[in-house]
């Protein structure tokens, strides 16, 4: 099973100079615990996510602090095109809940452990 056949598109995403609260309502609003962060053209360039969100609250109360401060830059990807059970080991290695989902530097989906444990329910149908 391929990870196209699995992802939950499209991704709910938010851009780099989204105002943290702003983030973080959108997160409750959608109920999500990651949201990938893009440009103006679709690409990936960080991830943040429900408790960078939290900590900042905490720490910057009322202070204006946007999404690029707190996410995270170096993420893992992972393409449509992989397999659904490499991509749950490597989730289960890295002790990781969701991986954005890139083709051609564009961000296509997200992929959860939501997402896996579904397939997992299916099978066992």
């Amino acid at each position: 099973m391929l990870v196209r056949n699995r992802m939950s598109r499209p991704a709910v995403t938010v851009r780099q100079d989204a105002d943290f609260q702003k983030a973080l309502a959108l997160m409750q609003e959608k109920r999500l615990r990651r949201l990938p962060v893009v440009d103006d053209d679709g690409h990936l360039v960080g991830i943040v996510v429900e408790r960078d969100l939290l900590v900042a609250a905490m720490r910057y109360l009322q202070s204006r602090v946007e999404v690029g401060d707190v996410m995270s830059r170096n993420v893992v990807t992972v393409g449509p095109d992989a397999d659904l059970n490499e991509v749950a080991r490597t989730m289960l290695e890295r002790k990781i809940g969701g991986l954005p989902v890139v083709e051609d530097g564009r961000l296509v989906g997200i992929i959860t452990e939501s997402d896996i444990f579904k397939r997992f329910v299916e099978l066992q149908s």
